[in-house]
């Protein structure tokens, strides 16, 4: 360590003594060289900077804490470091032969702190002292005062604010959902939040259940419901989130809507029964518009006759006639036996379609039914 106390400064400490004062270190000087200090130094040996103390303090009898701002174009290699009196008395010198002991480049701001340990020394009378100490700016380093709560919405532009005060002074999520009028600085999270409570919640989906209520069926062509939305697959859903969708389907279930169709309400039908498969009778009857006859010819059962004469089935007036046989004077009336017969046939009855699947279905396109999940 080459901290020296000059013989001035040893001087000025006695003189302070006798006069029963206390002498006050104000200024911190830097210089380029570097050497050995000497007791009869009176200055530095290549002075480039000299400025005010920003601050001191005396931590303890004989320790003193120094801080002082250097700004400017001003630029160095500090190797020489003079402590000087309010009257630019040099106090001490420490250089350490080369050594660098503080650095500065042009247009830069530096806050250089030096302790100084007299603890060991005689010299009891000293203290320091902010002298002109700036204050600071957006180009000089300097000294702050910390703003408050009251000044944080203000126009105040020489106060600065604690990451406690900016903390505690920014709105939170409770802010934004309690709708608070405290005038507070807002990030972005909470802006987002706000858009979407008061435009997405308060003016959008009002109007979207306006315009389509929660729980009208949209077709959607995915395979699952996207964000915000559920399908309709018979799945259980919780009535306390989704309030809306519990006033539609009161049982917490989702109506299944898979190899579904949607048919209107027909009067008294209730509301989201189900109507299971069936397929209508498709039947069709046959009327003739004119008398059908159906003929057989016949002959006596006597072996010994050959006569002959017919017998007729007359459609649609639903009774037989027959014709006298050759030779007889009457038709037969017993005793007949069949010869021949005609093959004709009457077309009658119900039909039915038969079907060629499990289901009965029109041409369609498979879409995933959904809503709105609110």
């Amino acid at each position: 360590m080459s901290l020296l106390i000059t013989d001035a400064g040893i001087a000025a400490s006695i003189e302070a003594e006798a006069l029963g004062i206390n002498y006050k270190i104000t200024h911190i000087g830097i210089g380029l060289d570097g050497y050995v200090p000497t007791l009869e130094q009176t200055q530095l040996k290549n002075e480039v900077a000299r400025e005010a103390l920003s601050r001191g303090s005396v931590p303890a009898l004989g320790q003193l804490h120094f801080e002082a701002v250097f700004s400017g174009n001003t630029s160095f290699d500090g190797k020489e470091i003079g402590y000087f009196l309010e009257d630019g008395t040099l106090f001490a010198v420490d250089s350490r032969d080369g050594e660098i002991l503080s650095l500065k480049r042009s247009n830069t701001i530096i806050t250089e702190a030096f302790e100084l340990n007299l603890a060991g020394s005689s010299i009891k009378n000293i203290t320091v002292e902010l002298m002109g100490a700036p204050y600071a700016t957006e180009e000089l380093a300097g000294i702050a005062k910390i703003t408050t709560i009251d000044k944080m919405n203000s126009d105040d532009d020489e106060t600065i604010v604690t990451p406690k005060k900016l903390k505690d002074n920014t709105a939170t999520d409770d802010d934004i959902d309690t709708e608070s009028n405290e005038p507070k600085f807002i990030q972005l999270p909470q802006l987002w939040r706000g858009i979407q409570k008061f435009v997405l919640d308060k003016l959008w989906l009002p109007l979207a259940e306006l315009i389509y209520p929660v729980g009208c069926p949209i077709p959607y062509p995915a395979a699952e419901a996207p964000p915000k939305f559920i399908a309709y697959i018979g799945q259980s859903f919780d009535k306390t989130v989704f309030t809306k969708l519990a006033e539609r389907f009161p049982s917490g279930v989702m109506p299944d809507m898979r190899k579904n169709y949607i048919r209107g309400l027909g009067e008294g039908e209730t509301p989201l029964s189900i109507k299971g498969q069936s397929v209508q009778a498709l039947g069709f009857s046959h009327t003739l518009s004119a008398v059908y006859q159906k003929t057989t010819q016949i002959r006596s059962t006597s072996p010994s006759s050959t006569s002959t004469g017919n017998v007729t089935y007359n459609v649609p007036d639903d009774n037989w006639s027959s014709t006298t046989p050759t030779g007889r004077s009457t038709p037969y009336t017993r005793g007949v036996g069949i010869r021949n017969q005609s093959a004709n046939s009457i077309m009658s009855g119900n039909g039915s379609i038969t079907g060629t699947g499990v289901e009965t279905n029109p041409n369609s396109v498979r879409w995933l039914y959904i809503t709105r999940a609110a």
